[in-house]
């Protein structure tokens, strides 16, 4: 991806900042759901999503594919365990509830709006 202006660069910039809110929110949504979760304040979720987005960019940057995916998710896995001191399976877990919760407000807005979100990343 080059940027060839600046407005395309503020542009991304606001794209990202959209989606890593986005993420923060199901992040802290399936975190609630963990009682021994620690540092659930939006701040700290907001920050454990920012290092997983930056950590995906490093990743994909060298890998790609499968091996790509698995090693990401592995990284990220890590930082929700360590940011919020939770096992390793707990953070699997959040993980999968924060991404079944995403998937289900978007069917849910798809249907209460009766239109067709293509915004599932599958």
């Amino acid at each position: 991806m080059i940027f060839q202006t600046f407005e395309e660069v503020m542009w991304f910039l606001v794209f990202y900042l959209i989606v890593l809110l986005v993420m923060a929110i199901f992040l802290k949504l399936a975190l609630g759901f963990f009682s021994k979760a620690r540092h659930t304040n939006f701040g700290n979720v907001f920050l454990t999503a920012f290092l997983i987005t930056v950590t995906f960019a490093l990743v994909f940057l060298f890998l790609g594919g499968l091996l790509g995916w698995l090693v990401a998710l592995i990284i990220a896995w890590l930082i929700i365990s360590v940011s919020h001191n939770v096992g390793l399976l707990s953070a699997i877990i959040i993980t999968v509830i924060a991404f079944l919760l995403y998937v289900l407000v978007v069917i849910l807005l798809s249907a209460v709006f009766q239109i067709t979100i293509n915004i599932i990343p599958f």
